[in-house]
Order: structure tokens, then C-alpha cells, then sequence
């Protein structure tokens, strides 16, 4: 059994939300049309993600450099981290993001021994990204669920942190939450431990209160 502090990418560990920001520079102007959908629950967000990529064009060095600067990583990331490693907690990473962006701008913070999970970004002719369960089973729906759900399975205790509207069944598995946004909208009255941040300045505080 192990203590998780499981961590969203998008608005948590940035400030924004990478894929849009990749989306609105890079993908042609349809990608509006699928995230209509998405929003109207006609697309996961996974489905959605996979269609607006298709829509990118811009070569993987492009979109590294791209990321890289415009990334605004959320203050204390690296005290959380530190945090966890002195109270043994594990930190994971677990993004409906993809890879290509996800990975470089973790490690540019130094962050490159944290075990991370998102789509897996390819280039065949045009971007594909493919989302797999922990068991290595390709899915459409759900990935950051699958990964809680797994932790939970083995008799983890699970620390969620994240933002929006994607982590809410994730959350909802895990003993404790720290949620902004949309996520401490939908859990606010439901969650019977959810506990609002800005900074992980104010994660840390908290877990050193129990």
C-alpha cells in the first residue's frame, strides 16, 4: 500500500490549459467544432482531444519550443514534490494531455524523475494520440479514472489534485481532494474531504494540518 498524490497537467500544475493553447495556435479552425462537442457530452474528452490534434500543423520541435515558453508553471510545484518525498507520498502525473508537451515542460522544472501519464502523441502524416489504461489497454473514455480507480484497486490511499471538469469521477475516488475551479464547484457539498488551493503553497500547509 502507498500514499499517491495524484496530479492533473492542465490549470494544476500549469496555470493554463496546454492543449487549448496548442489548439488555438496550431490546429486549423474546425477543432472549435469538436470542443462544441465535448462541451454538448458528445465527445469524451479524450475523443476530443484525438479529433483536435489531427488538426495540428506544426512539427514536434515547434510545439516544444511553443510549449516550453508558454508554459506558466503554478508557485510551489517544486515545495509539493519535496513535500512528498520527505512524507513518503509517490507522486504521479496523470493528464488527458499528451506527451509531446506534457513531458518537456515537466522536465524543465527538474521534475524528470516523477512518473507521468498522458495520450501518447505520433506523427503519421498528420498528429495521433492514443490513450491506454494502466493494463495497457487502449481507451476512449475515462483514462484519468482508470488510473485512480487502479490506485485504489491495490489499496492506495489517494491524494487528487487538479481543476476541471475531467477530473471530477477520478476525485471522487480519492480519500482527500484539492480542487479550484470547475472540479471545486462540482465537489463542493458532495466530496466529504475537498479542500480548495491557489498556490501548492496552500496544498502543503494543508497536508502538514492532516
Amino acid at each position: 500500500m502507498a500514499n499517491i498524490l495524484c496530479l492533473d497537467f492542465d490549470e494544476t500544475i500549469v496555470l493554463d490549459n496546454t492543449a487549448r493553447q496548442v489548439f488555438e495556435r496550431f490546429a486549423a479552425p474546425e477543432w472549435r467544432e469538436h470542443e462544441e462537442r465535448y462541451r454538448a457530452g458528445k465527445l469524451s474528452v479524450e475523443q476530443f482531444h484525438a479529433a483536435a490534434l489531427d488538426l495540428v500543423e506544426a512539427e514536434a520541435e515547434e510545439l516544444t519550443d511553443f510549449v516550453l515558453a508558454s508554459a506558466r508553471p503554478r508557485e510551489g510545484v517544486l515545495e509539493l514534490l519535496d513535500w512528498a518525498l520527505w512524507n513518503d507520498w509517490l507522486p504521479i502525473v496523470v493528464s488527458n494531455g499528451f506527451d509531446i508537451y506534457v513531458n518537456p515542460v515537466l522536465d524543465s522544472l527538474g521534475i524528470d524523475r516523477v512518473t507521468r501519464h498522458a495520450g501518447r502523441a505520433r506523427f503519421d502524416y498528420r498528429w495521433r494520440v492514443t490513450y491506454f489504461s494502466p493494463r495497457g489497454v487502449e481507451i476512449q473514455d475515462g483514462f484519468q479514472l482508470a488510473y485512480a480507480a487502479s490506485f485504489k484497486n491495490t489499496g492506495d490511499v489517494v491524494c487528487y489534485v487538479g481543476a476541471g471538469e475531467s477530473d471530477v469521477q477520478a476525485a471522487l475516488l480519492a480519500e482527500r481532494v484539492f480542487a479550484r475551479g470547475t472540479l471545486l464547484e462540482r465537489l463542493e457539498g458532495v466530496h466529504p474531504d475537498v479542500r480548495p488551493f491557489d498556490t501548492f503553497h496552500d496544498v502543503v500547509a494543508s497536508l502538514n494540518k492532516g
